[in-house]
């Protein structure tokens, strides 16, 4: 053009020919390869849809991945903290360490690099959470939890019913509810000697609640409880699961609710559980928050509330307010992730009687009115 050289561009051209036995097998691999990814990730975002998703597959990528994407910003952004880390000695050997870690939990539930839950998961006794106390005064953990297995399908109810919530007069304000409905008390029980066995479908935990009812009815505070049976609706290990939808249901219906109470009894044997108040026995209280729940802080700042006012007014009932330390073994929320004045709390013990359980609910409903009127004088 023009007598100039012109500078043409050069193009490669590429032919793919799917004739080839090779060229469909691997469109073959490609294709099987995308299904399954989309099929996996569509089960991921089904089961974050589930209100409680922490113990599924998808919570547990979730919190493997969080975990250690973390750790591992940390370490690559952060020489010192790199260098101060024991478990970054040797970083390639760390990285296949992890990488064998997070396929073997993601899988079992079981974390190699914390061996307590192998032997939770083997060892039910040892499946327990740890505490630590949020009240420096008290430093006394509560006992474990000692559920027996299932009940046998034969001693089921034809229909188990779904309890309808009992009210006191009024708006309530408190709402009570038992996820372990049937912890009872040997003295209660004719024949059953063993702590671990007290468990009863009549004589049980939720009297508690009803006296705590009619207690605080008796000073003017409403309140509602429900008494559902979670024993025979799946693994007693997992009521928590099964108490979510009831407390779900109860705040939808209740807009009034200011306070949310999950009433249990303790392990302990009865030297820890037991105090004289006036000469009477009377069953010990113990304040208990879920360490992996978005209000923590504030449920925390309730309990010692609640503990503080006990202490003044009843001094030797509480045994402190103690928070759950996070274990991705199992839920540690305890449901209050759902309520920001929420607290799940342990009276007494398995060989208390129902007397002595009935006089702490009595104690525990004038310690409640009480913090109620010093929040309404704070404007809160």
């Amino acid at each position: 053009m023009n007598g100039k050289n012109v500078r043409r561009r050069g193009f490669r051209s590429f032919t793919f020919h799917i004739g080839t036995k090779k060229a469909r097998t691997a469109i073959v691999t490609m294709g099987l390869a995308l299904s399954v990814m989309f099929i996996l990730l569509g089960t991921v975002a089904v089961q974050l849809l589930i209100p409680n998703h922490q113990n599924s597959l998808a919570g547990r990528v979730l919190h493997s991945v969080s975990s250690r994407s973390l750790l591992s910003v940390f370490h690559h952004e952060i020489p010192l903290y790199a260098s101060a880390d024991p478990n970054i000695l040797d970083p390639s050997k760390n990285q296949h360490a992890s990488f064998k870690s997070l396929f073997v939990y993601l899988f079992t539930n079981i974390d190699i690099e914390n061996p307590i839950t192998m032997l939770g998961e083997q060892i039910p006794a040892l499946a327990v959470t740890k505490f630590e106390p949020l009240s420096k005064d008290f430093q006394e953990p509560p006992g474990e939890d000692h559920l027996p297995p299932r009940p046998s399908d034969q001693t089921e109810p034809s229909a188990p019913q779904q309890e309808q919530p009992v009210e006191s007069d009024g708006k309530p304000i408190v709402y009570i509810y038992h996820t372990h409905n049937r912890e009872s008390f040997l003295p209660e029980l004719h024949g059953v000697t063993d702590p671990n066995q007290a468990y009863d479908k009549d004589k049980n935990i939720t009297l508690v609640g009803e006296r705590l009812l009619q207690s605080l009815k008796a000073k003017h505070i409403y309140a509602v409880q429900t008494k559902n049976d979670y024993w025979f609706k799946g693994d007693v290990e997992n009521e928590y699961d099964l108490s979510r939808k009831t407390v779900q249901e109860v705040l939808k219906k209740y807009d009034s609710i200011k306070m949310v109470f999950d009433i249990h009894r303790d392990s302990m044997p009865r030297d820890k559980t037991t105090v004289k108040i006036n000469g009477q026995d009377v069953a010990r209280v113990y304040f208990i928050i879920g360490g992996s729940n978005k209000n923590k802080e504030k449920n925390e700042e309730f309990a010692l509330k609640l503990h503080n006012k006990l202490n003044q007014m009843y001094p030797g009932v509480s045994k402190g307010a103690h928070v759950a330390i996070p274990n991705p073994a199992f839920d540690t929320r305890y449901n209050q992730d759902l309520f920001s004045n929420a607290v799940l709390i342990e009276i007494g013990g398995p060989e208390n009687t129902l007397e002595e359980e009935y006089r702490a609910a009595d104690i525990l409903a004038d310690v409640i009115a009480n913090v109620g009127k010093d929040e309404q004088k704070g404007g809160k």
